[in-house]
């Protein structure tokens, strides 16, 4: 009888002692209009510079470790200065020391058509 009374106590317990080691995840550092826009403007400074900002859309990844920036860009050297939009997306990527931050993986249109993908989708440039 008297272990029937160690039941409750017991679950209390090993309930506390498993959240003890549990700690929520920190909430990942955001990601901002100008810092996004200053690494599209560095990395390819000849070719590519941001004429418009429209905004971020966060894709199905509910942690909010991925980041679509749509942007216009035009070629700097290109005297017609003809605009593209292109879908940037950046990836919240932890580093071997355990910080966590924003890298540009891929910068892509769809200008010659819904078929036809073109840009990069092989970067890995930090946002700084």
């Amino acid at each position: 009888m008297k272990a029937a009374g160690w039941g409750p106590r017991l679950v209390l317990c090993l309930i506390l002692s498993g959240l003890w080691g549990c700690t929520p995840a920190p909430p990942p550092p955001p990601l901002s209009v100008t810092a996004a826009q200053q690494t599209l403007d560095n990395w390819n400074p000849t070719y590519c510079k941001v004429a418009q900002f429209y905004g971020f859309h966060q894709p199905g990844d509910a942690a909010g470790h991925t980041q679509v920036a749509y942007v216009s860009l035009v070629n700097p050297s290109d005297p017609l200065q003809k605009q593209m939009i292109y879908a940037a997306q950046f990836q919240l990527l932890t580093r071997p020391d355990g910080r966590q931050q924003w890298f540009l993986t891929s910068l892509t249109s769809h200008a010659g058509g819904l078929s036809r993908r073109q840009g990069w989708d092989n970067l890995m440039e930090a946002v700084k």
